[in-house]
């Protein structure tokens, strides 16, 4: 249809920023679902090495 009107780069164009925007969305839709994942490993592993360290201390005085 482009080759015959004369308007492939046009044609062109318009599918090079649909497939941007598509993109960008298919972009945007996985950050907002691996963002609070990566919240919850990253809560985890800190509070795995707060109790790592504090359960020797509690360890310890109870041996007291």
């Amino acid at each position: 249809v482009g080759e015959e009107t004369g308007e492939t780069s046009n044609i062109l164009a318009q599918l090079a920023t649909f497939f941007e925007e598509e993109v960008g969305r298919a972009t945007e839709n996985l950050t907002s679902v691996i963002e609070p994942v990566i919240m919850l490993i990253i809560g985890a592993a800190v509070g795995f090495f707060a109790i790592s360290m504090v359960q020797p201390m509690y360890s310890m005085l109870g041996g007291l």
